[in-house]
């Protein structure tokens, strides 16, 4: 008898686990939306190479975007906008762009603007203005447009890891992160050269199909200078080009879509691409260091 109360007691003691059990936790089937989107895997010798490839594929670049552009706001408590705005972008790698922004329909020139790493020059016909100044220095006017930098924009366009590769300071580290259904890659390359470990950037490669998705670009301090997200990639002959990216400048507070229509790859420029002349009776505005 004894026996039969003790196995009786064992039984409800296991009865009463199992019902407090299924109080704390339940199993539930996730809806398609849910689930991680399929991830494809490769090493890190791998992705590197696939980098360096994306680094050097394209040379120079020609191409029809339309542009939304948006900027101020916190600072000058003016926020200017322009919405599909029809631009035009002629690249010759490492350092020549030219950037044309231009009226809708009527094609008529907002700004037209060109670097070659060491000076920039705009034209704003609309204002009657011609800048000149170091391609370093920021071109503080009042408009949105004429305070876009080319060398940013040439940053912003192409990824490019060969300046880390020659650098012996510099490391590169790999970790894998999930956000929402995706996963990445995420490379970080680390200055090691001074006192402190400085980050200089990120590049998120996307597992879904092993392209670059964003990149993070960071200043002295530690905060992001620039960040940049590439999507819809296309291909023209051999190499593989993102036809939206979106850039944000946080301390010029502007962000910058572009939208490629026509993207044109390694192709023979004419010699006369980057020359843009003072037009007459214009105002020379010098942005003096």
């Amino acid at each position: 008898m004894k026996y039969l109360v003790t196995s009786k007691l064992r039984i409800v003691f296991i009865l009463l686990l199992v019902i407090q059990a299924s109080c704390i936790s339940r199993k539930r089937i996730l809806s398609q939306d849910e689930r991680l989107l399929p991830a494809k895997t490769s090493t890190r010798e791998e992705l590197l190479h696939q980098l360096e490839e994306r680094s050097s594929s394209v040379q120079t670049l020609q191409g029809t975007i339309f542009l939304d552009l948006s900027g101020g706001g916190a600072k000058s408590g003016v926020l200017t906008e322009y919405h599909q705005t029809t631009a035009y972008v002629v690249v010759d790698r490492p350092r020549q762009i030219r950037f044309k922004v231009v009226v809708p329909i009527v094609l008529s020139t907002i700004a037209d603007m060109v670097s070659d790493g060491r000076e920039v020059r705009v034209s704003i016909p609309f204002k009657n203005q011609f800048v000149v100044g170091a391609a370093s220095e920021p071109l503080v006017t009042k408009t949105a447009l004429a305070n876009l930098r080319p060398q940013h924009l040439l940053d912003g366009l192409f990824v490019d890891i060969r300046p880390y590769e020659k650098n012996p300071e510099v490391k590169s580290s790999l970790e894998e992160i999930v956000q929402g259904r995706r996963s990445y890659y995420v490379f970080s390359f680390i200055d090691f050269a001074g006192p402190y470990a400085q980050m200089l950037e990120k590049l998120w490669i996307d597992r879904t199909d092993l392209q670059i998705s964003r990149k993070e670009v960071f200043g002295n301090d530690g905060r992001i200078e620039t960040e940049v997200e590439y999507s819809n990639y296309q291909t023209d002959g051999e190499s593989s080009f993102p036809h939206t990216i979106v850039i944000q400048r946080p301390v010029e507070e502007y962000t910058l879509k572009m939208a490629f229509q026509k993207a044109t790859l390694n192709q023979k420029l004419a010699e006369d691409t980057f020359n843009l002349e003072r037009p007459a009776g214009s105002d020379l505005v010098q942005i003096a260091r």
